[in-house]
């Protein structure tokens, strides 16, 4: 069984619904840190032509898990949020099917953990690109250790014998403690594919929202395709 461990991102991009896709099982690193300024609470959409953030504002105290984080109830952030949002597809086909973003978004209750926003969103963007692939939270599996340790130990308790990383994974990862449990390790290099943006240049790695609503439903799914492994 392959599986990947990542963080739940907001509004994931499509390197990570690619990866996710060429695993058997999503394990959602929600047990490590809250990473401030990245894209746990945040993420890129094309607006007026120019990437920009769409954020959730968070209370997150220095070395907070993220399955703990909480949302702040900043005055009217859903409202900008929401206006961002439907700004950025105004001119897309995707704007009129823009609803269930925005419901799961007004079902979130007040001072809502982030995590549960985040794989909400996400797990509608993957069955948007036709992925089922099943996850499981590392916060619920509760085991010990930090870095490669950690991922082994998370790849044994779920029974796996691949490991799927990303490319930053070759800076820190020891390919030895994954060897020692019988574990195959490869890394996952994601070619973006460009597509119609409109009249502008095309920008990557925006949020696969930005996929989603520009190009027709049998279009998603072959974005995923544009990915090498590598051991």
């Amino acid at each position: 069984m392959r599986v990947t461990i990542h963080q739940p991102e907001h509004l994931p991009w499509l390197g990570l619904l690619a990866k996710v896709a060429a695993c058997d099982l999503w394990i959602v690193l929600d047990s490590v840190p809250y990473r401030k300024n990245y894209v746990q609470n945040r993420n890129l959409v094309l607006l007026n032509g120019r990437p920009t953030w769409l954020t959730v504002p968070v209370s997150a105290p220095l070395g907070t898990p993220i399955h703990e984080v909480r949302i702040y109830e900043v005055p009217h952030w859903r409202r900008r949020y929401r206006g961002r949002l439907t700004q950025a597809l105004a001119d897309t086909p995707g704007a009129k099917r823009i609803g269930p973003v925005l419901e799961l978004l007004d079902a979130t209750p007040v001072g809502g953990r982030l995590a549960d926003l985040n794989l909400g969103l996400a797990g509608w963007l993957l069955g948007q690109f036709g992925v089922t692939v099943p996850r499981v939270r590392a916060s619920a599996l509760r085991v010990p250790g930090t870095r490669s340790e950690r991922l082994v130990n998370l790849c044994r308790e779920v029974g796996a014998d691949e490991y799927l990383s990303g490319p930053g994974g070759r800076e820190y990862l020891d390919p030895a403690a994954f060897a020692e449990q019988g574990i195959s390790l490869k890394f996952f290099d994601f070619d973006h594919p460009a597509y119609d943006q409109g009249d502008a240049s095309f920008v990557p790695r925006l949020s696969a929202v930005d996929a989603w609503a520009r190009l027709e439903p049998p279009e998603l799914p072959p974005l995923l395709s544009h990915y090498r492994l590598s051991p």
